[in-house]
């Protein structure tokens, strides 16, 4: 794939048909866009896979199915199927343009103005009449090539009649940052019932490559010259199931103590005190970018986390995640190296000062149930305000949190730490192993505990630099649920782009 950097692009075209008028620019953000057509050896994995159907070969067909020839015969369906299958998704229609008309210098093909000849294009009238293995045209702008011509290339929007200054125009769904087309590209438009396709191909005339042009298809339809090109959004690629499931590591070995210097970049990592002005939602279940709940998780509402064990089972590395101690659960079964948890909720962040104190001073997870008794809340209060001392500020609450949920804790813990017959041996408390690689962590201060917001530029980005600089890539991300109630801002998504990750990373 090719990185095609952020900034602004032409799209459309006003002196060509109505579908293609007018011409504006847009601004895109950065995303990778394939070098090269879809093969049919790439499309044939997919098959053999079995998440693909085969492609619509006709009978006559057989010139196209060279291993090095774009695949053809593709619906939009399929298309889409393969791009999702590869880990990536079909490029939008500004995307498609951006890249074969040059972004803002808005070339009418991917060379430049100059008109189309069979060296540099494969449309009707050139030889042979089939497509031509993928690479045989030049590179446009950004180094991609075949844009003008040989497969006639699905992208992800809908149609419609033009972009604007026409009835059925696309208005503001074409404009703007990031357009994504009628009805934001969703699987069901009732704007439109045609995806669309660029770059014309080998049976179309040379019109066809001009970079503004748009031909409307039916998205079932898949004739021997319909074929696809994928982009993404990131620089990783997320394939299903992941690397962890399909070839499993094997189980890392405990880490030794970290060494001062190590220790200083892992604590680089500061509290956001900002948390402290997000205010309180008016009703339960309203968490938002904008306010978080009346009340505290101090218990996962995630009853089925052990089905996470076989994606994340000892892929090491750095963990980073939120929430109460369903973390431990899966940094213990991960064998992360480094973990830092946050939360913009100061009583979870509390929670886990209190955690902190009393996993460094019980040996079991038995001893860990037996903490929160009554004939032990007097010594484990002395315990966690002793932890303190370097947060004095924190200690008066936190004392007041133990005091108040001490009793639900240890009726929490203590069923944690029974059997399952569902979650096996999934759980820091539940597997004496896992709890006390939890406790060695901490007892290495390889646990970090920090206030912080996952939509601003505070504890994200340093964590993102602090793992960089320890050369450690983070295995797994957990996030809860907050992409379901938070909007995906463009700040949350440079901090999760911003991470270190690798092909066993699991978010």
């Amino acid at each position: 794939m090719v990185c095609i950097p952020a900034g602004r692009a032409v799209v459309g075209a006003d002196s060509q048909r109505r579908l293609e008028r007018p011409a504006h620019t847009v601004e895109l953000s950065t995303f990778y866009f394939d070098r090269f057509e879809t093969t049919n050896r790439d499309y044939d994995r997919c098959v053999a896979s079995g998440t693909c159907a085969p492609a619509r070969r006709l009978p006559s067909a057989t010139d196209f199915a060279a291993p090095d020839q774009p695949v053809v015969g593709l619906s939009w369906t399929l298309a889409d199927t393969y791009c999702r299958w590869a880990g990536k998704r079909l490029p939008t229609e500004a995307e498609w343009e951006k890249v074969a008309r040059g972004g803002e210098r808005g070339w009418r093909y991917p060379w430049g103005n100059e008109p189309p000849s069979c060296q540099l294009a494969h449309t009707g009238g050139c030889r042979p009449s089939t497509t031509r293995p993928v690479g045989s045209l030049p590179a446009g702008a950004f180094g991609v090539h075949d844009l003008a011509g040989n497969g006639y290339e699905w992208v992800n929007d809908w149609s419609s009649a033009c972009y604007d200054g026409c009835p059925g125009a696309c208005g503001e769904a074409c404009r703007g940052r990031d357009p994504q087309g009628p009805c934001g590209g969703a699987p069901f438009c009732s704007l439109s019932k045609m995806r669309l396709l660029k770059g014309g191909s080998w049976f179309w005339p040379a019109s066809h490559a001009r970079g503004s042009w748009r031909r409307p298809e039916h998205p079932e339809s898949g004739m021997h010259r319909l074929s696809v090109r994928c982009a993404s959004s990131y620089a990783l690629l997320a394939t299903w199931p992941p690397l962890s499931s399909s070839d499993p590591p094997t189980k890392p070995s405990a880490p030794p103590p970290p060494s001062q210097q190590q220790h200083e970049r892992f604590n680089a990592v500061v509290d956001d005190a900002d948390i402290f002005q997000v205010p309180v939602c008016e009703q339960r279940g309203g968490a938002a970018a904008d306010c978080r709940e009346p009340f505290s998780y101090i218990a996962s509402n995630e009853a089925e986390q052990h089905l996470w064990l076989p994606y994340i089972e000892n892929v090491g590395g750095a963990y980073v995640g939120i929430g109460a101690d369903q973390s431990f659960n899966f940094i213990s079964a991960a064998r992360s190296r480094w973990a830092w948890i946050f939360d913009y909720d100061p009583t979870v962040v509390r929670l886990h000062y209190i955690l902190r104190a009393v996993i460094l001073d019980a040996a079991t997870p038995a001893d860990l149930v037996g903490a929160f008794s009554d004939a032990r809340a007097a010594q484990t209060r002395k315990r966690v305000r002793a932890s303190l001392g370097q947060l004095p500020a924190e200690q008066a609450a936190t004392i007041e949190l133990l005091g108040r949920v001490r009793e639900p804790l240890r009726d929490l813990y203590a069923r944690s730490a029974a059997p399952s017959s569902s979650a096996g041996r999934f759980g820091w408390l539940r597997n004496p192993n896992h709890y006390a690689y939890i406790r060695k962590l901490h007892t290495q201060g390889r646990i970090a505990i920090r206030k912080g917001n996952l939509l601003t530029d505070q504890v994200m980005p340093a964590i993102a630099r602090s793992a960089k600089q320890l050369g450690v890539p983070v295995r797994v991300l957990y996030l809860s649920n907050a992409d379901d109630q938070w909007d995906m801002t463009h700040q949350y998504r440079q901090n999760i782009l911003a991470l270190p990750f690798d092909q066993r990373s699991v978010v």
